[in-house]
């Protein structure tokens, strides 16, 4: 079953489609990278001397300079977590070398293994690494380590969903000139940072003023992150089209490095999410499913709980609530507040169309709690506006004017005696009247009228 034409139509609809248009898409491949075959086990990490992929560090694909596991032991823990099969080890390793103060003096190490431990999801600890090495003199006194430290802090906020904290500390970072291998790596996040935030045409200043809106040199460094944020920006304003493709040209980079694990990108749930609203549906549903079985492997409750969101949403069958259901208990527990505010939000819509509405604003509540927590106001706005439709949506879905006086007074506490003597009626009528109400309201009784019924209802 395809996605509804409501859900289909609301990712991306809040800027007219021909409003940003960046210049050209990433190429679209015919065989969409790792849907065929997800199983790497039998690839060993560096063919043919290749280093792994390491944000800030990598080139455009296999054949770059070799980092030796021997010079920092990092560089294995890299290549599994990029396969996405040991977590665990990977865990374990990275807090060993966190734990070495030999390692804590080396930036790139340090750069390394804190990334590792935001591929595990343990998003809490990475940060408290970047709040210990901002106490350490060594890495107070150098630009450099300086600049290495404000984008581990960024994303570490970015994944916890403080996009506003991210956007100013990459904000600031890109004042001044950096490394070109760094200043595309915080361009790129701040672009995502800013389409969470939902502005739009900021984020595309950005891409233009760094010159990474149209097509990009195949030389550039971390070109994957790019491709991941503008295709969030594409989705966000209804390129659709391209969105797919900046996304597929990720996932194409990403397999050239053996990279599967969706922790390091998760681009093909962002993909599905474009595709959705394009409505290939068969498309959505293939990409969607094939993270969820990269993220299982994993087993990181966000890459899990980012999966399940997307393979609900494409599926649109029995099992989606459900599967909702459980995306949103993990998100919250792998702390990912943004996504899961966008759960709520889409599990808000399916309750609706459950005709479950009671369900619906309690999520709509919970993520309208979460987006507050972010200081997101994009999505504060957006909550409030749902809420606001469903409450306008109750009110009109089929209450007679009696039932809507007697739904009044029984929301402000009169009891079903006073309504009865107040409207001239008898109790067994006002009964019945109120039996009708939580009916065609969804709701179990009269505790629940408050939240049922907005306070302009007339």
């Amino acid at each position: 079953m395809g996605v509804s034409s409501e859900m289909a139509k609301d990712y991306g609809r809040h800027i007219p489609a021909d409003t940003y248009v960046l210049d050209a898409p990433g190429t679209l491949t015919a065989d969409l990278p790792g849907i065929q075959n997800l199983d790497h086990r039998a690839a060993p990490g560096r063919r043919g001397g290749t280093s792994p992929y390491i944000p800030g560090e990598a080139g455009v694909g296999p054949g770059h300079r070799v980092l030796s596991p021997e010079t920092c032991p990092v560089v294995r823990t890299m290549e599994l977590a990029n396969r996405g099969t040991s977590r665990v080890t990977v865990i374990e390793r990275t807090e060993r070398v966190l734990d070495e103060a030999e390692s804590r003096a080396d930036a790139r190490c340090m750069w390394r293994a804190i990334l590792a431990l935001l591929y595990t999801g343990d998003v809490v600890s990475a940060s408290a690494q970047c709040a210990r090495l901002a106490q350490d003199p060594l890495w107070a006194g150098s630009s450099r380590r300086h600049d290495l430290l404000t984008l581990l802090q960024a994303r570490s906020s970015l994944l916890l969903g403080d996009a506003r904290w991210a956007s100013d500390l990459l904000g600031s970072v890109l004042t001044h000139t950096m490394p070109g291998s760094l200043e595309s790596l915080a361009a790129s996040w701040l672009v995502e940072a800013l389409v969470d935030l939902g502005e739009y045409e900021r984020a595309h200043k950005v891409l233009l003023e760094h010159e990474l809106a149209g097509r990009l040199d195949e030389a550039l460094p971390d070109r994957v992150h790019i491709l991941a944020a503008r295709g969030a920006l594409h989705t966000a304003t209804g390129q659709f089209a391209h969105a797919i493709d900046d996304f597929t040209a990720c996932g194409r980079i990403l397999s050239a490095f053996h990279v599967v694990n969706p922790a390091v990108i998760p681009w093909r749930s962002k993909a599905a999410f474009g595709a959705l609203a394009a409505r290939r549906f068969d498309l959505a549903l293939a990409l969607a499913e094939n993270e969820l079985i990269a993220a299982r492997k994993w087993g990181s409750p966000r890459s899990v709980g980012t999966a399940l969101h997307a393979v609900a949403v494409a599926r649109r069958d029995e099992t989606s609530v459900s599967l909702l259901d459980e995306a949103v208990a993990l998100l919250c527990l792998g702390g990912a507040r943004t996504e899961l505010v966008r759960a709520l939000y889409d599990l808000s819509v399916m309750r609706v169309e459950h005709k479950d509405v009671t369900s619906a604003r309690r999520h709509l509540e919970a993520a309208s709690v979460v987006a507050r927590e972010c200081r997101n106001t994009f999505w504060s706005d957006r909550v409030t506006a749902a809420l606001e439709r469903l409450s306008a949506a109750r009110d009109i879905r089929g209450l007679t004017r009696q039932e809507v006086k007697i739904a009044q007074l029984a929301r402000a506490g009169y009891s079903n005696r006073r309504i009865a003597e107040t409207l001239f009626l008898t109790v067994r009528t006002v009964e019945f009247h109120l039996s009708n109400v939580y009916r065609k309201l969804s709701i179990s009784g009269r505790r629940e009228l408050v939240a049922a019924l907005s306070t302009d209802m007339s």
